[in-house]
């Protein structure tokens, strides 16, 4: 009977922690992700599936070993449940609150997630909204005159 409160209680205390987490939106790029972060000891943690496949990775779980693996091109995040590092293309990273998993999505802190893969990061206090931009790379012109292509 005493177990039987001991994890009656232990499941109250964990059931209460991540029911206390506030929900934040995450946008990536402008468009929102489908699951909602949560802020986890005054860190704000992301959904990875929902940011990392909206940046184009593939996502991989492995049950067995509570791994995900992301790929895209040559770049490779990987985390376990438990492990308070994650990697990046063999780097590993040590975020201020661990990777874990929160009503079954694995968060990772959003900070780490942006110095990871070199985004920008910001956060909106009014909405309680993270945002993660992703650079392509490319310049976007605003307009395109074919005349002045043709004249070069």
């Amino acid at each position: 009977m005493k177990k039987l409160l001991s994890l009656i209680a232990a499941a109250m205390v964990m059931t209460t922690a991540v029911s206390a987490a506030e929900g934040v939106n995450v946008t990536v790029n402008g468009v929102a992700v489908d699951t909602q972060g949560v802020i986890v000891d005054g860190r704000t943690m992301v959904p990875v599936r929902g940011v990392f496949e909206q940046i184009g990775y593939t996502v991989e779980w492995d049950a067995n070993t509570k791994t995900a693996t992301l790929t895209k091109g040559s770049d490779t995040v990987e985390m376990t449940q438990g492990n308070m590092y994650f990697t990046y293309n063999g780097t590993q990273i040590t975020p201020d609150v661990p990777q874990q998993i929160i009503n079954g999505s694995f968060m990772l802190p959003l900070r780490a997630v942006g110095e990871a893969i070199n985004a920008d990061v910001e956060w909106d206090a009014d909405t309680k909204t993270a945002s993660l931009t992703v650079s392509t790379g490319l310049k976007v012109a605003d307009t395109l005159n074919l005349d002045e292509l043709a004249n070069k």
